[in-house]
Formats: C-alpha cells, structure tokens, sequence
C-alpha cells in the first residue's frame, strides 16, 4: 500500500457510517479492529447478513469460521460444508479470498481504488451460482445467459412467422 494504513482508516471512517469505523492500529502491536457486514443465501432462499467486529490479523479462515457458527450454527454439529469467501462489486467483478488473506485488510484497499465491494461466504456445495447470489445482494438480475426479454421476443418472433405464413 502506498498509503500509510492511518491515512487509508481516516479515509475510510469519513467514508463510513460510525458503525463501519476502523480503529486506529494499536501503536505496539500495529493491530486495529473494524466492523464487517457480511452476507450469506440460506437454503430458505433469503440473504442473510451479519457484522462482526475483526481484527487487522484475523485471516479468512478464521472469519469464516466465525461466520459459520453465526450463520449456521444449528448446521455445525450435523454436517461439515465448505465455506469460502468471496469478494464482489456491483460492477460484476469478483474473487474468492485465500485462506491466509485479511479481509478487513481487503477491505482497507477498497479506499485506494475508490472502490466498494461486499463480502459473501458461500457454501460451496450449495446449488446457487455466485451470480444469483451476487444479483441478489446487489437487487439485481442474474445473468443467467438470457436477458430478460429474451421470452418475448422469442414470442415475437413466432407470431411473426406465424403472420408471414397466412399472407
């Protein structure tokens, strides 16, 4: 970063609701702590969200499991799914984060390129594709290959050769 991590965090909290403030990195160990809001497709077919407090050292792994007992904590003793963690923007781009990587770090970044993005765990058994999921927090259409008027004009089209036929 070519910031100083201070500049990049008062940047940052102007930006942010109170709610979202990083704290300043403790001057001994240079760890700081900030709020996440993360966001999950239940089997129900909702999207749930929660915000947990993570600290500067917190590596992937390590929100994930978090999350896991958050989010479904009723599922843990019952089965073992594979969670990962996604980063998107509204723009369509997207990556999955390693498990070393620090999201809250990740998340620092987002001011350098003047950028927003959320964060998705996403159980990677789940029968969902990223971009229903992502069309979903972001309330938009999924990009399923089809665009949404696609049903008409394939309706369109039928009639008009229906019409061409009788003339």
């Amino acid at each position: 970063m070519t910031e100083s991590v201070s500049d990049l965090i008062h940047k940052w909290n102007e930006q942010r609701l109170d709610l979202f403030a990083i704290s300043q990195p403790n001057s001994d160990t240079g760890e700081f702590h900030g709020v996440i809001r993360f966001y999950h497709k239940d089997q129900g077919e909702k999207v749930a969200t929660k915000c947990i407090r993570v600290s500067s050292t917190a590596s992937t792994q390590d929100v994930i499991e978090t999350l896991r007992e958050k989010f479904r904590s009723d599922m843990r003793m019952l089965s073992q799914p594979v969670y990962a963690l996604y980063v998107t923007h509204s723009d369509g781009e997207w990556r999955r984060l390693d498990g070393g990587e620090c999201p809250l770090m990740v998340q620092l970044g987002w001011v350098q390129g003047n950028r927003d993005g959320r964060f998705l765990v996403k159980n990677e058994g789940d029968k969902y594709s990223l971009d229903q999921i992502r069309a979903d927090i972001y309330g938009q259409e999924a990009d399923d290959g089809f665009k949404k008027n696609d049903k008409n004009r394939k309706s369109s089209k039928k009639k008009n050769k229906k019409n061409a036929k009788k003339r």
